[in-house]
């Protein structure tokens, strides 16, 4: 069906786009060290490690495809909800994208089937219960927990250590801090693919021939080339205004910062707990900062947005999606 085909077109245009929109949340920090001489590079590294991270999902983020297949896409929906929700998360995150504005996939997809599905069958046709548990609630205690782990961390090495001399302050250039800072990016990098492949995965497996479901290396392999084309083709967008919106910080806690993001990522991953990459790595930052005002309104204001804008937004679009979709029936069936 002509419909499945657009859907798999719309769901590489999501992946192409997200790789694009996440990519400099994952070396923003490298490119500021290096004064931007270095962001080409940093776009292929990031890109390549946040592909490679799509491709491991298949293998180790199991349950976290199920919380969308099984909790918030239950039953099964027909290929039209998924191609609404497909255009309304793309719609989103394709605008901010080319705004250079940095937004949250997993808010956006989570958006655009919630209001979908609303819309369509009602509110209660949704499992509150599930989904509170196993979708909101890691959601918005993922960056609080980043926060909390790396705070405590920043307060036990300023307890144990003296200040540090002038040679490493965040100008410090030292090949092993350069090397751990590229190391750690990669890490969130990989992280990143792991925690969001497996979210655009579910909504594209349906759309999946039937003898192609039970393949699922496939959609996983299909999302991992789009975003690493993303990453590199469109990436360089949305990291001049992160770059442009880092408060200055030592290198040794840009690092630090960004393998606690990994691993809180990576685990939620394993264990099916939907987080946002972007807001757990804002909570590790501001956790790692010691709390500068700085770091804690820049984490707020993204909080904030991500669940009382990109969320109903993506919802929105998702909602008049449908109605396109429904119009154009006809020639997609």
């Amino acid at each position: 069906m002509l419909v499945e085909e657009v859907g798999l077109g719309v769901l590489f245009l999501l992946a192409f786009t997200n790789g694009a929109n996440d990519v400099g949340k994952s070396i923003a920090t490298v490119v500021e060290s290096s004064g931007g001489r270095s962001t080409r590079r940093a776009l292929v590294w990031g890109g390549v490690f946040t592909g490679l991270g799509s491709l491991i999902a298949v293998l180790v983020a199991e349950q976290l495809l199920s919380v969308f297949t099984s909790t918030l896409l239950t039953p099964t929906p027909s290929d039209d909800f998924v191609l609404a929700v497909l255009l309304g998360t793309t719609a989103w995150v394709l605008g901010a994208t080319l705004m250079r504005l940095p937004v949250s996939l997993t808010h956006a997809i989570i958006g655009a089937i919630l209001f979908e599905t609303a819309y369509l069958f009602g509110a209660s046709h949704l499992a509150w219960a599930a989904i509170g548990l196993r979708v909101l609630l890691p959601l918005a205690g993922g960056p609080f927990a980043a926060l909390f782990l790396t705070y405590l961390l920043h307060r036990r090495k300023r307890n144990k250590s003296p200040p540090p001399p002038e040679a490493e302050t965040p100008g410090h250039t030292g090949k092993v801090a350069g090397f751990g800072h590229w190391i750690s990016a990669a890490a969130t990098a990989l992280a990143r693919g792991i925690n969001d492949a497996p979210k655009m995965v579910a909504l594209g497996v349906i759309l999946l021939p039937a003898g192609l479901q039970t393949k699922p290396w496939i959609p996983f392999l299909f999302v991992a080339l789009a975003v690493f084309l993303g990453s590199i083709g469109w990436g360089r967008r949305v990291t001049r205004t992160l770059v442009g919106r880092l408060v200055p910080m030592a290198r040794d806690r840009h690092v630090t910062a960004g393998v606690t993001t990994a691993a809180l990522v990576s685990l939620g991953a394993i264990l099916g707990a939907p987080l946002s990459t972007t807001h757990v790595a804002s909570g590790a930052t501001t956790g790692i900062g010691g709390g500068r005002k700085e770091h804690v309104r820049s984490t707020l204001k993204g909080f904030l947005l991500a669940w009382f804008v990109t969320l109903p937004a993506a919802g929105l679009l998702a909602i008049g999606a449908s109605f396109a979709v429904s119009w154009l029936q006809p020639y997609l069936g």
